[in-house]
Formats: structure tokens, sequence, C-alpha cells
């Protein structure tokens, strides 16, 4: 979807995007400085179930001369995938009370899900592991990198496409808060709930009215309508549903990396008719 010529900051925002905190490829202040170079003016970190890297990403904010928001993204329980963004827009917020819950879920799951491949024959050491992700939060990714490095597979899609995706033969589930733990969680925190590319849920046009409804009644504020994943038919209907359920619209380019093409930082300047004032919006529910 074009940007909206009518107004000035139209695709200089980007709430969603991923450093080396968690599976991104870049260090947080260089992701900041990134952006800026992109021309974006308003970027959120929204690492997987860690706020490790904001303090490195909130002190690069003279020198990246933008507006920086530290968050998080979680994963919630439910068939599809369900991903709800937490963004701190007020700025002196505290720090969501289960996150550190959230990373035991990850560590026992990366270390069931090592033993499962392993038993099948792609044995990788814990140490390889923690080499590759970095410090940051593991998963998925840097296995499939590591399984990639030592001549498992071609490519990590390849690494996903046969063992570590869902349904695949090394995927193991991650245990997850519900939907309403989940927003209670981000709110408590004073931050504002905005559930991340909602076509990655699998629900049919039909069912979203109630869902939507319910999630708005648990405090849901804000809907990422703008994402890679998402094309222009989909954004207009998650808009005409934002505008439906009064939340407000977001946009994010889920940056990992430039590994990544798909989600480019800066893939909301072409893509995305918001700006800064989405962050006045969101402030006004929190």
């Amino acid at each position: 979807m074009p940007n909206d010529q009518g107004n000035a900051e139209a695709g200089l925002l980007d709430l969603h995007a991923h450093s080396r905190a968690s599976d991104g490829a870049l260090s947080p202040a260089h992701l900041a400085a990134a952006a800026a170079e992109a021309g974006l003016k308003a970027l959120a970190l929204t690492d997987h179930d860690t706020v490790d890297g904001l303090a490195e990403f909130l002190a690069a904010r003279n020198e990246a001369a933008l507006d920086l928001i530290g968050g998080v993204e979680i994963s919630l329980e439910h068939s599809g995938t369900f991903h709800l963004l937490g963004l701190n827009v007020a700025g002196d917020a505290g720090i969501p009370a289960e996150l550190d819950r959230l990373k035991t879920f990850r560590v026992e799951r990366n270390l069931r899900m090592l033993d499962k491949i392993g038993r099948l024959g792609y044995r990788l050491p814990w140490e390889a592991l923690l080499k590759v992700s970095q410090g940051g939060q593991m998963g998925r990714p840097h296995f499939a990198a590591l399984l990639v490095e030592r001549g498992f597979f071609r490519t990590r899609d390849e690494a996903f496409d046969k063992l570590l995706g869902k349904g695949r033969p090394g995927y193991v589930n991650k245990t997850r808060l519900s939907p309403g733990e989940g927003l209670a969680m981000i709110r408590a925190a004073g931050w504002a709930p905005v559930l991340a590319h909602p076509m990655s849920l699998g629900l049919p046009p039909e069912d979203w009215p109630a869902w939507l409804g319910r999630l708005k009644d648990d405090g849901l504020v804000g809907l990422e309508v703008y994402h890679p994943s998402q094309g222009p038919d989909q954004s207009t209907f998650f808009l005409d549903l934002a505008r439906r359920f009064n939340l407000i619209p977001t946009a994010g380019s889920d940056f990992h990396g430039e590994a990544a093409p798909a989600s480019p930082l800066g893939w909301t300047l072409k893509n995305s008719p918001l700006g800064r004032e989405v962050l006045a919006e969101l402030r006004t529910r929190i």
C-alpha cells in the first residue's frame, strides 16, 4: 500500500524491529544508527521475550536523532502464531513483570529442542549455539544458522522447512501465556499492547470480529495493519477492523537483519501512510 502523500511524515514510523539481543543481526546501537540512515524518524525495538537491548538502544537516541521507543514482542497461546507487541510509548514506565518467566520458557524449549534434534542425528554443542546467539535470546533462527554452518542444510529456510518449522520433526512447542495473561502483563507495566502481524494467527475473515472484540475487552489498543507479510488487500481489511473496533493502526518492518530482504529497515517508508502521530494516539490509551 503506497504512502499517503497528504501526511508529511508518512512511512517515517516503524514500531517493530529486532536486534542482536534476540534474533536480529545488528546490535541495538547499530540498529538505531541504521534506522536514522534509512530516513526513519521513529523506531521501536521489540526483541523476543527480552528488554536486554533497550539500555543500549535508548542511549543511542542523541546520536541517531530520532524517536526511539522501548518495546518487546511476546508469543501467546494459540493454534497459529500469536505475537503481541508491548510498546513503552510513555517512556517512563517499568518493565513487564513476567519477562523473566518468559525467558525461562524459552531456555527450557531450547534445551528440549537441542535434545530432540540430537536424537534425530543433528548434534549441536550448546556452547556453539551460545556463540551464534552472541549473548542474546536464543531461538530457532540460531539453531538454523548453526545447522547450516555445520553442513546439515544448505540454507536456513531449508532447515526450517525440513526440521525446525512448526509440524516438522525437530519442532518443540514453547510454553506460552494465554492472550489474557499477555495483555494484562503489558498493560500492568504501563505499556501499549499491539497485535503483531495479524495474518499469522491464521483466522478466517469471519472470525476476526469476535476475536478482536475479546482482545479489545482484555486491553488491546493497537493493530499492526502494515507489515511485510500482509499485502494491500490484507492491510485494507485490518485497517477497516481497526476503525470498527477503535484500535490504533500501527506499522512495522519486523526487521531482523540484511539477510531478510523481505523486511528491510525502511520498509515502512514505501508501504505505510503512518507517522509519529501514532505515538501520540497510543499514549492516550495507556
